[in-house]
C-alpha cells in the first residue's frame, strides 16, 4: 500500500472532521464547510481513481491497481460530496445519508480486522473508530436521534484530530506498519 498517498488523503479526511465537528457544536455555517467537503471528496476519489484503474510503481515494484483500497477511499469520499451537497443546499431531513452512514460502518468494521490481518495496527484502529463514527452518524441522523448531536460532534472532531495525525505521520514516511 502506497502509505505517502494515503496519509495525504487522511490528513484532509481529518481536517474535514475536525471542521464537520465544529459545524455539528453550532460553530458554522453550512455553506461554508461545504466547501472542504467537496474538496476532500475530491481529492479522495482521485486516490481512489488511481488505487482502481491506475498500475502503480510503489515502493520500487510495478504492480496492479488494488480494488480494495479503491473501494474503502470510495467510501470517504461519498460520505463527503454527500455531506457537502447537503450542507450547501441546506438539507434537513438526511435519513438517506444515515442509513448510507449505517452502511459503511457495516464494511468498515471488518475492513478493520482485514487491515489487522495484513499487520498493520494502526490503520485497523483507524478504521475501528471510524466505524463508530459512521454509527454514530446513523443514529444521528438515520434514526433522528438529534439529542445525541454534540457529544458526536466532539467525537467527529476527536476522530478528524486522530485521523489529521495519523495522516501526517503516513505521509511523512514514518508510518510504523508501513
Amino acid at each position: 500500500m502506497p502509505y505517502g498517498i494515503l496519509g495525504m488523503g487522511l490528513l484532509f479526511v481529518g481536517a474535514v472532521l475536525i471542521i464537520n465537528g465544529i459545524w455539528l457544536l453550532g460553530r458554522a455555517t453550512g455553506d461554508d464547510v461545504a466547501i472542504l467537503n467537496f474538496f476532500v471528496g475530491a481529492l479522495t476519489f482521485l486516490i481512489a481513481m488511481w488505487w482502481a484503474f491506475g498500475e502503480l510503481w510503489a515502493f520500487g515494484e510495478y504492480r496492479t491497481a488494488d480494488a480494495f483500497n479503491a473501494a474503502g477511499t470510495l467510501l470517504f469520499s461519498f460520505t463527503y460530496l454527500w455531506v457537502g451537497a447537503n450542507a450547501i443546499r441546506g438539507i434537513d431531513d438526511q435519513r438517506s445519508f444515515g442509513w448510507y452512514c449505517a452502511f459503511v460502518a457495516a464494511v468498515a468494521a471488518p475492513t478493520g480486522y482485514i487491515v489487522l490481518l495484513n499487520g498493520d495496527l494502526g490503520l485497523a484502529g483507524l478504521w475501528w473508530i471510524w466505524a463508530v463514527l459512521w454509527a454514530a452518524f446513523f443514529v444521528l441522523l438515520g434514526l433522528e436521534r438529534n439529542e445525541y448531536t454534540t457529544p458526536i460532534g466532539w467525537y467527529t472532531a476527536i476522530v478528524g484530530i486522530v485521523t489529521a495525525g495519523a495522516g501526517f505521520v503516513m505521509a511523512g514516511g514514518w508510518w510504523p506498519w508501513a
